[in-house]
């Protein structure tokens, strides 16, 4: 299939936070300003004969970041759960870590959908960053917002039409 000749909008995005179990919170009354690192590189070890470039090494591998905003409307809920509750894994529901052996703080997948077959492309678009590590802050105004980072511990992996 050839590349899509239909350019996204905010519109057509859906931020969903999930955990390792089954719980998904599908991120409501968001900004649509979601962006992430999506094309870093490793490190670069230049190799140099006497000051020569003959040769190039892969190094550490990124931390990469996301980040968005969403229009407050609670700190927390004890009985449904909000965006923080799950963010922080304090809420009613008992979350379970994305990260696994190795990773001893709360993580979680994020998983960005663009709209396509609305469009005439076969498929959504998908990026799914993994074992994300969030915080968040509050700021005051009209209305008032939580900005919510994470740093990307997992990558990002990409499912595209086909």
């Amino acid at each position: 299939m050839a590349e899509s000749t239909v350019v996204k909008v905010r519109r057509d995005g859906t931020i969903k936070l999930k955990d390792g179990g089954s719980n998904v919170y599908t991120v409501a009354y968001e900004n649509g300003d979601l962006s992430f690192d999506g094309g870093s590189k490793a490190d670069r070890i230049v190799i140099r004969d006497r000051g020569t470039i003959v040769g190039l090494r892969k190094g550490d591998d990124p931390v990469l970041t996301l980040s968005f905003t969403v229009m407050m409307r609670e700190f927390t809920d004890q009985s449904a759960g909000s965006i923080i509750d799950f963010l922080d894994n304090s809420g009613p529901v008992a979350l379970t870590s994305t990260g696994g052996a190795g990773y001893e703080q709360f993580l979680i997948d994020i998983e960005f959908t663009v709209e396509g077959t609305a469009h005439g492309d076969s498929n959504d678009h998908v990026a799914t960053a993994s074992k994300c590590l969030c915080t968040w802050s509050f700021s005051e105004g009209d209305p008032d917002t939580i900005s919510v980072s994470a740093e990307i511990h997992g990558g990002v992996a990409y499912t595209e039409p086909t």
